[in-house]
């Protein structure tokens, strides 16, 4: 498989792998309780060097092309969310999509576009099937992954305490 490229370019975002650094960009995303309300988010600079530290270490341990990348405007740099590709730990064997956008930038279209790149990008590495598990109210995911083209497929599986629908894109 490719390696992961260091940056994938869009019509408006620029997207580049997660790196350790990044903690300000990790605490603008992941430390809103409203985009991470699901689990627990960093409450301090420090929590969110450790927690973005685990991130970047096991992203070292995917499978090549898979991983994390930030979005950033093209026009400004400004770091407005971020998509992954990865291996799925339900359903088992499966490879998952994800998607996370700070708060003021929800509504503009950034997480279908960056999502989209990586289905191109799970393509290009040889995947024939992408999923995502979206908790069923989470209404906003669950439109994203129908402008994306994926289809709602089988019963919910469990992520942490939630069910979670799964959502499918097959290769064209």
């Amino acid at each position: 498989m490719p390696p992961q490229p260091e940056v994938i370019e869009t019509e408006r975002l620029i997207l580049r792998p997660f790196r350790a650094e990044d903690v300000d960009q990790f605490l603008a995303v992941w430390g809103d309780p409203e985009v991470i309300w699901w689990g627990q988010v960093p409450a301090d600079h420090e929590a969110a060097a450790r927690g973005l530290t685990s991130l970047v270490d096991r992203i070292g341990a995917m499978p090549a092309g898979m991983g994390w990348w930030w979005l950033d405007l093209a026009t400004t740099g400004e770091t407005v969310g971020d998509v992954n590709i990865q291996p799925a730990p339900d359903p088992p064997g499966g490879i998952e999509i994800g998607w996370h956008l700070a708060r003021v930038h929800w509504g503009k279209g950034y997480a279908t576009e960056g999502a989209a790149a990586m289905i191109q990008r799970a393509w290009a590495i040889g995947l024939d099937e992408v999923i995502a598990t979206i908790v069923p109210m989470n209404l906003r995911s669950v439109r994203v992954a129908e402008r994306l083209g994926m289809q709602r497929r089988g019963p919910t599986v469990p992520r942490g305490n939630l069910a979670h629908g799964v959502w499918v894109i097959g290769r064209p």
